[in-house]
């Protein structure tokens, strides 16, 4: 059975764009079909936002087992990952929200900082974010703390079920 479909926030709502923070996960996908969703029902832009937790840069195991050489490399390999999977999520959700006007932002930093950043930056009529899962996707280990989160927003932040 098909997931129910999200009815629009107001009549007389008007929601120019959507900023939708996904990083592909089961929760994040979430979020994705309830953008589309409103995407079609008010004819809004989305911007896809996927941040790149600044915890990534500690990946480098312990420094003095290490060359700076062989540290840089693991870095850029790292870095070159972590844009691969950027890169396979935009092309999914570029096919999926096929017919949307869409635009891609990425970028590091405080998970929090950065989502209220990119509403704020792309001013966002609303933000939308998957929920948090009980089972955690592989390789994905950070979480949004709402207390650092809400007081940030410039917009609604919608957590879709």
């Amino acid at each position: 059975m098909p997931p129910p479909v999200a009815a629009p926030i107001k009549k007389n709502f008007v929601m120019k764009h959507i900023l939708l923070a996904t990083h592909g996960t089961p929760g994040a996908r979430k979020a994705e079909r309830l953008a589309r969703q409103w995407a079609d029902a008010y004819g809004a832009k989305v911007t896809v936002l996927s941040i790149i937790n600044e915890a990534w840069g500690d990946m480098t195991c312990d420094d003095w087992l290490n060359t700076s050489t062989t540290r840089n490399n693991f870095g850029s390999y790292v870095a070159g990952e972590i844009a691969k999977e950027i890169d396979a999520v935009w092309n999914r959700v570029r096919t999926d929200f096929e017919g949307v006007d869409i635009d891609f932002l990425s970028k590091g930093g405080k998970l929090e900082e950065v989502l209220a950043e990119a509403a704020e930056k792309t001013g966002a009529d609303v933000a939308i974010m998957g929920t948090w899962q009980k089972v955690q996707a592989p390789g994905f280990k950070d979480r949004f703390e709402n207390k650092r989160l809400h007081p940030q927003m410039p917009c609604p932040l919608v957590v879709a079920p």
